[in-house]
């Protein structure tokens, strides 16, 4: 292609989306999540990552000045098209079991656009070790 030629542009996919982000105790209920998710309509993307956490789910106390100890948790992290997240953000809320003490906390903010990330046909399952 030449100087003087117009490139033409291809449109990325996707639009507004949302981001739901999920603190969750390190108990394993991240993968399970995470499986439950892939059969979700509307989620573009999850993921989930360790993080330190600070009096996040439980109550803590420190010294003066200083910092309580850190506890482990997950932070589990979803982009959802914009139509499908209010109704994904309730049944997350019961399915991670967020309600109970020390449950986990649930966050939802929006995206000015998301390209989506679709696997493959044929794709399997991951096994779930602690259900096996």
């Amino acid at each position: 292609m030449s100087a003087a030629e117009p490139s033409v542009s291809t449109p990325v996919p996707g639009g507004p989306a949302k981001l739901i982000s999920c603190i969750l105790p390190d108990d394993g209920r991240d993968r399970r999540l995470l499986a439950w998710l892939r059969d979700q309509p509307g989620v573009t993307r999850a993921n989930s990552v360790y993080c330190r956490g600070h009096s996040v789910l439980q109550e803590t106390s420190a010294r003066h000045g200083r910092l309580p100890e850190p506890t482990l948790v997950r932070l589990l992290s979803l982009v959802v098209e914009t139509a499908e997240a209010n109704g994904l953000f309730e049944r997350l809320y019961v399915q991670a079991d967020i309600g109970r003490p020390g449950g986990g906390a649930l966050m939802m903010t929006p995206l000015s656009f998301a390209t989506p990330f679709l696997l493959p046909e044929g794709v399997p399952d991951e096994p779930d070790e602690l259900t096996e």
